[in-house]
Formats: structure tokens, sequence, C-alpha cells
């Protein structure tokens, strides 16, 4: 078999089909559930509840016993025929039993049918005098079906007084054969229901998705003008909106990939066009092999070399493939020494690069990435500057913390792009175009690095006058240190 064939096989339900099923084994349940409450249990909950009531007007006639003798007549009587059972009450002296009540609501019933002799009187009264009610059930009895006999004794000075009712039970096959063909008449009905709203509620949900379905196929092959539509329920009127917002960022990413890959492209061709040139002319002109000339070669492959190594640094750092390496080093040294890189460019473009510090900062972190960070950090202030070249850097420490920041004069960044100029190949238009030397990486790099630290940084910007970007890492005190 092969695998297109076992994928096939292995085809998910249609959602219409798994809504009926479940909906179809939700009714199934109910209906088992109602079969075995209302006929197979039907006979033992009836005698049950028969038992209940039976003890309950036992007990309510004890307590009517205190009153006199018409009232407490008149008690029994509506208590029997409120409840269609018989009721007997006995006087008890001795060994002797004297019929004081007698309330017949059935024709047909233990206390009435002349099985209620002396012999069987006394069996109820023993039995009746050892708990608070006593319950019987009397099978074969009289009425045909059985019934419930309760008794109890009620203590009467030198007498007792026997309270015995008598409940008849009807039969329940006619019900339980009424039952049998209402369930089948319901169960039949209840499929269709279930099969009905199986389908309308799956074609409520299922449309949306399908649409949804739809435009994310367009979404795979790179279409990104697709618009995911929810629906009314919140759960896939969330989906939708996520997967627009997603569809969103990956049709910037793929613009900006794009911009990135035309920019490398560029980056590469110039110093390669300037290597092949200059050493095509090195060797074919006699005389043009001259320091200079090599020196631009130096020059050319330095900037591919840097070209290769920020891309090689940044798939590093957000593959996760770079580990920190933490050393004891001096933070203030470290930005020192990269200002002083860019010594050349002070004498021969007029650049100014300043450093406020006003002591010398020891840190505990990776050297070569924190380096990275400033280098960046100072690269990008010097492409973006203003038309005076300055460039300020300064150190604070504020509660054990040392903040870098790197200043610069240039157009500043609009408020609402802040977040965004440290994604990956980000370019804000005219305020923040690909710098004039280097990847246009930088502050991905910059931000990465940062994060594997798990330094604070960030960015203040005001259109017109320049930018401020900063960094914080612990100062190393010397109780650390020791």
């Amino acid at each position: 078999m092969t695998q297109k064939q076992n994928k096939k096989l292995q085809r998910p339900a249609r959602m219409k089909l798994k809504m009926f099923g479940y909906m179809a084994a939700f009714i199934a349940i109910v209906i088992l559930l109602l079969w075995v409450f209302q006929i197979v249990l039907l006979d033992d909950i009836y005698r049950q509840t028969v038992r209940v009531e039976s003890a309950g007007v036992t007990s309510a006639i004890a307590v009517a016993s205190k009153l006199d003798s018409d009232g407490f007549r008149s008690k029994v009587y509506n208590l029997a025929a409120e409840h269609s059972t018989c009721v007997s009450v006995f006087e008890i002296a001795g060994t002797k039993g004297r019929e004081m009540v007698s309330a017949h609501s059935q024709n047909l019933c233990v206390i009435h049918s002349n099985m209620l002799g002396n012999g069987f009187l006394a069996d109820i009264y023993a039995n009746a005098k050892n708990t608070n009610v006593y319950v019987e059930t009397v099978e074969g009895s009289a009425t045909g079906n059985g019934s419930i006999l309760c008794a109890k004794v009620v203590e009467n000075g030198a007498s007792d007084i026997l309270i015995v009712v008598n409940t008849p039970l009807a039969s329940v096959d006619a019900t339980v054969n009424t039952l049998h063909l209402q369930f089948g008449i319901i169960s039949a009905i209840l499929l269709i229901i279930a099969a009905i709203m199986a389908f309308i509620i799956s074609e409520r949900i299922t449309r949306p998705v399908a649409a949804m379905s739809r435009e994310a196929k367009k979404l795979a092959v790179g279409n990104y003008d697709v618009n995911f539509e929810g629906g009314e329920f919140l759960e896939t009127a969330e989906l939708g909106a996520t997967l627009n917002y997603a569809a969103e960022e990956l049709s910037k990413l793929d613009t900006m990939q794009k911009e990135l890959i035309s920019n490398i492209s560029h980056d590469l061709r110039t110093p390669l066009t300037m290597i092949s040139g200059y050493s095509e002319v090195m060797r074919d002109i006699p005389g043009e092999m001259t320091a200079e000339n090599m020196q631009i070669v130096i020059d050319e492959t330095k900037r591919l070399s840097t070209l290769v190594n920020d891309l090689l640094d940044l798939s590093r750092l957000t593959g996760g493939q770079r580990k920190l390496n933490k050393t004891v080093f001096s933070l203030t040294e470290c930005v020192r020494s990269t200002i002083a890189r860019y010594s050349h460019l002070s004498e021969n473009d007029g650049y100014s690069i300043t450093l406020d510090a006003a002591e010398d900062i020891t840190v505990e972190a990776d050297e070569m990435l924190i380096l990275q960070v400033i280098y960046n950090l100072i690269s990008n202030a010097i492409n973006y500057t203003g038309e005076d070249k300055k460039i300020h850097v300064s150190q604070t420490v504020n509660n054990g913390i040392c903040r870098i920041s790197v200043s610069d004069t240039g157009e500043g960044i609009p408020e609402e792009k802040l977040p965004y100029i440290w994604d990956r190949y980000y370019r804000t238009g005219d305020f923040h175009k690909r710098a004039v030397s280097g990847t246009g990486l930088g502050l991905s790099i910059v931000k990465n690095a940062l994060v594997l630290h798990h330094a604070p940084f960030g960015v203040s910007s005001t259109v017109g006058v320049g930018s401020t970007f900063w960094f914080e890492l612990p100062v190393l005190s010397d109780k650390n240190d020791k």
C-alpha cells in the first residue's frame, strides 16, 4: 500500500457525520436511561414510592392520635381518602385488640379481607412494637398484585394504639407496554431531530471553517490577499482574526525578505565587481599591481566578510545555536575600544563620537556578543545621524544597573514604527532606510543578543531631532567579584 493510499484510508470523517454520530449517541444514552428508570426499574421505584407514602400516612395518623375522638376519626378518614389507602386503628390492651377506627378506600386489602385475624394482628403488633414504623410488602394477597403494609405503635397510658395502613399495589404491566410503544415513537422522532440539528449546527459551524480553509490554501501558495471570516462563533471569529493577522505578518515578512535579498544582492555585487575589476586590471595592465589597488581588493573582501558574518550571527542567534560564554570584563573599556575603531571616520569624514563615562564599570556577560551590540548600535548611529555627524555615547549607573545609550541627531523614527525596527528585514521608508554601510541586520542582531542575556533594551526617538538606543546590564560589584 502506497503512502498516498494510506493517507486516503486515514482521512478524517466529515464534521456533519461526526456531529450526527455524537448527537445520536447522546440521544441513545438518554433513551437508555429513560428505559432503565421508566421500564426496567418502574416497578421497584413504584413500590418504593408507595412504601414511603404509606409510612408517611402512618406517621401522620400517629400524630393525629393525640386529638379528641371526633377529630381523630375525621383525620383518619381524610388521610385514607386522600392517599387511596385503607386504615385501621386498634386499641391493644394486654393480648386483646379492639378496632377504634376503620377507613375503607379500597375494596380489597389485607386489613379488610379476613386475613387480619388475631394471630396476624399479634405479629404486626410485635413487629411494630420494636421499630418506629414497621413496613412490609405483602405478596400474593387478596389485592392480586400485593400491597404495602405499614404499622406503628403509639403508647397511650395502660394501653397501646396500633395504627395499620395498607395500600394495594396496582399493576404496572399496562403502563410498561404503553411506555414501550411511546419509547419507540420518541426514539424515531429524536433520531430525526438529531439528524436535522446535526445538519443545521454543523452547517453553521463548518461554513466559516470551510471558507477559512479555502483562504488558507490561497495563503499556502503565496497569495496574501486573503480574508478569513470567522462567522458568528467566538472561537471561529478569534481563529479568523488570528489567521488574518498571520497573513498580514507573512505578507510583511515576504516583502521584507525580498527587500533583504535585493539589498544583499546589491551589497554582494558591488564588492565582487570591485574585486573582479581591480584583479583583472592588476593582471592585465603592467604597473597596476600597486598597494592602493591591493588595498581596495582587501577592503572589498572585508565588506563581503562582514556581510556573511552578520548573516551567520543572526542565524545562530535566532536559531538558538549561540550559547552564552560569560566572562568578567570592563564594559566601559569595551565601549572605548569600539569607538576607537571609528577613529578614521573622525579624521577623514568629520564624524564626532563622544563618550560620557564617569567610571569604569565591570559586568559579567558574553564579551563578544556585547561588543557586537555596541558596534552595531554605533554603526547604526553613524549611518543615520544628522548633517552635523555627531554621535554621543553615555554610560549611567542607577541602583546597580548600568545603562549604555547611543544617540544620534538624525531624522528620527515615527512613534508608531518604533516597535518594528528590531524585526528582521524591517524598513521604515525614508526615516529608516537601508544602512549606508553594513547589511541592515544590525538591530536584529542587537535584539537577539540582548534577549539571550535577558537584558532590557529599547529606543526613544523624536522625528526631526534624533534617536537614542539603549541597553542595560547589572554592574558586577566588588562583593560579587570576590
